[in-house]
């Protein structure tokens, strides 16, 4: 029933319903347990059914579904639903159940626009906490554009003890304003992650990693670039910027990446099997064979991987430089995950 009140402050509480129902609640607060106590109720309704309660609103849902929400970031808006009307018996609208999760979700994690910012500040305490660090903060007509990161530890770290074989990725960042986040990860002598640096841009194109790229040659202080080598995926974009930026740095391809536009054509266990069975091949004789064995298979799947350079995605012609024969880009997934 929508109840109104007709006093309700600090000193007493006076509800009632319909003007012409005799339920009746005052409550008032009590020197003795120093909260609110019910002093008067007649708790007897002689109304009708309201079916619509203005005292539920997409506030009243957020704050009482605030810890379901921490739990699970992922409620969709269905599941949500079905939570309100099995502990409610209420169906709300699908825009108050959108505006009660997003009121959630903003106090869970922050206004997004506040942490916009707050950019600038964050930029400065990390020159502060981390002498040596690099931030770089574009900005357009008074709004963010893009960022470069890199700790100076991170930095010391990458050029003192990993390898030199660093992966690259990008990822979409999932918020109102989007944008894609670019990252940098090498391996350390564990084999385990090892992150350089990250970028926000607004889009992945040459022009975004040719400018991340060359921010970062320039923060490490990376002259020779042919002792390194770069793992991506396929997109043409990335190429072009390694190869511009990186000259003379030896290029490989995530075969996963490159098995997803193989099966686009050819599809099947067999296809799969025999492709990363070239990948895996140790020695040039193996690679050899197989690349003959998928030649039986298919004409044209043979001439597809053999216009790619072996040596972007075999094992037998990688260099041994690097003292890494890495055919997946887990690396840069994982952090980015």
């Amino acid at each position: 029933m929508p109840i109104k009140y007709a006093k309700n402050d600090k000193q007493r509480v006076r509800a009632h319903c319909a003007d012409d129902c005799p339920w009746y609640l005052f409550a008032a607060p009590d020197s003795r347990t120093k909260s609110f106590v019910v002093k008067t109720l007649a708790d007897r309704h002689t109304c009708t059914r309201v079916w619509e309660l203005k005292q539920f609103t997409s506030n009243y849902l957020a704050a009482k579904y605030m810890e379901n929400f921490r739990a699970d970031d992922k409620m969709t808006l269905r599941n949500f639903a079905r939570l309100v009307e099995k502990d409610y018996d209420m169906t709300p609208s699908r825009s108050k159940i959108a505006r009660a999760r997003r009121l959630a979700m903003r106090e869970i994690y922050g206004d997004e626009i506040g942490q916009y910012n707050l950019i600038r500040d964050y930029a400065g305490e990390i020159r502060r906490s981390n002498p040596g660090s690099t931030m770089y903060v574009n900005v357009i007509n008074g709004h963010f554009s893009i960022t470069c990161i890199s700790l100076d530890a991170c930095k010391r770290g990458s050029m003192t003890s990993c390898r030199p074989f660093i992966c690259l990725d990008e990822c979409h960042i999932k918020t109102k304003f989007g944008g894609q986040l670019l990252t940098v990860v090498g391996i350390d002598p564990n084999d385990c992650i090892y992150p350089f640096a990250m970028a926000v841009v607004e889009v992945e194109d040459t022009s975004s990693w040719t400018w991340f790229l060359s921010t970062l040659k320039a923060d490490l202080g990376i002259d020779n670039t042919s002792q390194w080598t770069v793992m991506s995926d396929r997109q043409k974009g990335l190429i072009n910027a390694v190869t511009a930026v990186f000259a003379g740095s030896e290029q490989r391809f995530c075969v996963r990446h490159l098995y997803q536009k193989f099966s686009e054509t050819w599809k099947g266990e067999i296809f799969k099997n025999k492709l990363w069975a070239i990948a895996r091949s140790n020695n040039m004789a193996d690679c050899t064979r197989n690349m003959e064995e998928m030649r039986a298979m298919d004409e044209e799947a043979y001439d597809y991987l053999a216009a790619i350079d072996p040596s972007s995605w075999c094992r037998a012609y990688f260099s041994e430089f690097p003292k890494c024969d890495l055919l997946l880009n887990n690396n840069c997934e994982v952090f980015n995950k």
